[in-house]
């Protein structure tokens, strides 16, 4: 990632890949004409990202990386720099570099065919990927997939439960 302060990837690390839209904030980002991003639901950006925060708090190992479409249009820089301060310095990358084939676009899987490449090329074994649009995850990847609903994001408390289990299980020192 091109971002001073950025912590390098660590493969034994626990990581979270993490969409913005339906987990951070309910709404579709729009950049408007002065290149501020708004959401086409009339909500605020990021309203859910304090509940990651405070979730993450106690596990300081863990590591994000960004599946957000906003880094085709922003760059991963500025996509990161939108994060509150403690969700930005965990950030160690995106699956940019890891596009959705052909066929998985088309058959609406690409951001989890790049997520599975993404953790596979790093060797990242202990994920978990929250997200609304995550189609097509082999039965046997089920574990390090967790949806989040559109209309409630991580602010579902089954969501957080199950983050929260899953902390306890991988992130724990």
């Amino acid at each position: 990632m091109n971002m001073r302060n950025s912590r390098p990837l660590d493969p034994k690390a626990p990581t979270l890949y993490v969409g913005y839209t339906s987990v951070l904030h309910v709404g579709e980002g729009i950049v408007d004409e002065d290149g501020r991003v708004k959401l086409d639901s009339g909500r605020e950006p990021f309203e859910m990202a304090r509940l990651l925060v405070d979730t993450l708090r106690p596990y300081r190992r863990v590591q994000l990386v960004l599946t957000t479409a906003w880094i085709q249009t922003l760059g991963e820089a500025k996509t990161a720099s939108m994060l509150p301060e403690e969700l930005r310095d965990r950030v160690v990358g995106s699956i940019a570099k890891f596009p959705g084939r052909f066929n998985e676009r088309r058959n609406g899987v690409a951001r989890t065919g790049s997520i599975i490449r993404h953790a596979s090329a790093h060797g990242i074994r202990d994920f978990l990927a929250l997200g609304d649009d995550l189609y097509g995850v082999p039965i046997d990847m089920f574990p390090h997939f967790l949806h989040t609903p559109s209309e409630t994001g991580l602010a579902t408390p089954e969501v957080l439960e199950s983050l929260e289990r899953w902390l306890l299980l991988n992130a724990s020192d």
